[in-house]
């Protein structure tokens, strides 16, 4: 491949200086041949396009691509306008004056450190970098500023937050968040990450981010989390995970003292309460009775919770009622919802944990002492390569610079013996 890449460029390098040593129409040398002026102090591009060749450098440039190193003869071109002498391949490639590395050599390290840690990439993998080569192309991504657009709210069923711990610089624990939009497909897609960030910076950050031109009523759900019971007020109606409720009653009765045989009976309570089925198909196509049959559940359920609370309060489980008056006003967001505008939306935060056990799994083996920075930028690469490929794809494309300006055609391929066997 060292060979095949080293015929491709200059087989590149060849048509460049054809094209710009003879005559052409002009737009078949579109895009080639920039340099500066000649004795430009302001270093200003020079108009001029026509050149002499003027041999090869001394010394051939030595890059750095996922087959291994390639040392790559560049020449030399004097230009007709003002003399200045350049290498038109370098600038055909984007390829800077210190440049030592493929740009596609950053995206193969990048995939490669998403997937695996970092020595096993060095020993598992052809790719000739150290330790310290990893880290600094993972430290100097600019994923973090890309993507910070507006979205609209319209496009989601619902909004989600939640955080997971990760092991930091001399064993300190951290705290990793995420906020992401729930499609109407069901699809995942992130809003943002953060490390040892404040939900209240979050919350000014996403707000920022999400365009919303009318009331659009969806739930945002979360477990419980301080921090999290006004979060994105106004945006979005908080709705309290219907999977964690359970568990977190279970929590309160044992700080009141109750062993689970003795609580297990008002968990189940509770679990049959919340467990409101919404009927399925086109809401304008329902039936009536089938609505009113939603509506009469969801009255009987808040009335139950209700005089559950009072029993938990003349029994003196002052925790258990405590817990269930701050959950019962953010329990069925999701049904208020259906039955005001039709619209379906998820009532737990499953897509979410999913999530973070993917980036979990990955930052554990591989970020472990590692800056703030660091952990948001790689923990925003796990989640656009996991759940927006397409956004993946464009950032690498835009990144590489992969425009189309020439194709690579195999016209023969000769098979020889090998003379060891």
């Amino acid at each position: 491949m060292l060979k095949i890449l080293e015929k491709i460029l200059t087989g590149y390098d060849d048509l460049i200086c054809d094209r710009l040593s003879r005559t052409y129409p002009s737009k078949k040398r579109k895009g080639l041949g920039h340099h500066a002026r000649k004795n430009d102090p302001e270093k200003g591009f020079c108009r001029g396009r026509k050149i002499l060749k003027r041999g090869y450098r001394n010394r051939a440039r030595q890059f750095s691509t996922i087959f291994g190193k390639v040392d790559v003869p560049l020449r030399v071109v004097e230009c007709c306008q003002c003399g200045a002498r350049y290498s038109p391949l370098l600038d055909a490639l984007k390829i800077g004056a210190y440049h030592r590395k493929e740009s596609n050599f950053e995206h193969e390290v990048i995939e490669a450190v998403i997937d695996t840690n970092y020595r096993r990439l060095i020993s598992g993998r052809s790719i000739d970098i150290s330790l310290g080569g990893i880290h600094n192309i993972v430290v100097g991504s600019d994923i973090d500023q890309t993507y910070q657009e507006a979205v609209d709210i319209e496009d989601f069923s619902a909004l989600m937050a939640d955080g997971t711990g990760v092991k930091q610089h001399k064993g300190r624990k951290g705290e990793l968040r995420a906020v992401v939009g729930i499609t109407h497909k069901g699809r995942v897609e992130p809003l943002g990450c953060f490390a040892n960030t404040q939900w209240s910076e979050i919350d000014r950050i996403i707000r920022e981010r999400i365009k919303q031109n009318k009331q659009y009523q969806i739930p945002f759900i979360y477990d419980g989390e301080p921090g999290l019971d006004t979060f994105l007020s106004g945006v979005a109606e908080s709705q309290r995970c219907t999977w964690h409720a359970p568990r977190g009653l279970y929590h309160a009765l044992w700080e009141d003292k109750l062993k689970k045989k003795d609580s297990q009976e008002h968990i189940d309570a509770i679990k049959g309460l919340i467990g409101i089925e919404l009927p399925e198909g086109e809401y304008e196509l329902l039936k009536e009775e089938d609505k009113e049959q939603v509506e009469e559940k969801y009255q009987s359920s808040k009335a139950e919770i209700v005089d559950l609370i009072q029993t938990f309060k003349d029994k003196g489980y002052s925790h258990g009622a405590s817990y269930l008056e701050n959950l019962s006003d953010r329990l069925f967001t999701n049904i208020d919802i259906w039955l005001k505008t039709g619209v379906i939306a998820p009532k737990t935060i499953s897509l979410l944990e999913r999530v973070f056990r993917e980036v979990g799994r990955r930052l554990k083996r591989i970020a472990w002492g590692w800056a703030d920075k660091t952990v948001t930028k790689l923990s925003k690469m796990i989640m656009l390569k996991q759940y927006s490929k397409n956004k993946w794809e464009q950032y690498w494309l835009k990144k590489l610079g992969i425009e189309g300006h020439f194709n690579v055609s195999i016209k023969s391929v000769e098979l020889s013996p090998c003379q060891h066997f």
